[in-house]
């Protein structure tokens, strides 16, 4: 999933080369290019940058994501609870 700056979500499909990268947006139907900034292999999150715009984008994998917060029981009471631990997790994943 990538996740943007105003935690909105998009189903995506990333390939990887050593540092290029290729993000397919499903619900926008296009192909973006980007290189790899950086990556935990352990929680599944990578932070790539767009060739044109220079915008970051933000690649998590929600299953590993889920599964973390399952093992140390984060619970969120509501939807701003949810996007502040998303970001959280983003953010101390790419440290």
């Amino acid at each position: 999933m990538l996740v943007s700056e105003d935690m909105t979500w998009q189903e995506v499909d990333l390939h990887c080369e050593p540092e290029n990268c290729e993000v397919y947006v499903y619900k926008d139907k296009k192909k973006i290019q980007g290189r790899k900034i950086k990556e935990n292999d352990v929680t599944k999150v990578v932070r790539v940058k767009d060739k044109v715009t220079g915008d970051y984008m933000d690649i998590v994998d929600f299953n590993e994501m889920d599964r973390f917060f399952e093992l140390n029981k984060v619970i969120f009471k509501n939807r701003v609870g949810l996007h502040k631990e998303v970001r959280r997790y983003i953010d101390f994943s790419l440290k």
